[in-house]
C-alpha cells in the first residue's frame, strides 16, 4: 500500500477522486434503499410465492 500512496501523492487533485467515489457510493446506496422501500407489498408477496411451493405457503 505504501507504493500506491507514494505514487498517487505526486498527482495534483487526486483527493477529488476519493471524494467523488465516496459520494457516488453513498448516493447509490441511498438510492437502492429508497427503491427497496418503495416496492409495493403485492409485488413482494408475488416474489415470495414464486420461491416457495404452494403447500409451504399454506402451512405458514
Amino acid at each position: 500500500m505504501g507504493f500506491v500512496s507514494d505514487t498517487l501523492s505526486g498527482v495534483d487533485g487526486i483527493q477529488w477522486y476519493y471524494i467523488v467515489g465516496i459520494l457516488l457510493f453513498v448516493g447509490l446506496f441511498i438510492g437502492v434503499i429508497i427503491y427497496a422501500y418503495k416496492i409495493p407489498k403485492k409485488d413482494l408477496n408475488k416474489f415470495k410465492s414464486s420461491i416457495f411451493e404452494k403447500e409451504e405457503l399454506e402451512q405458514n
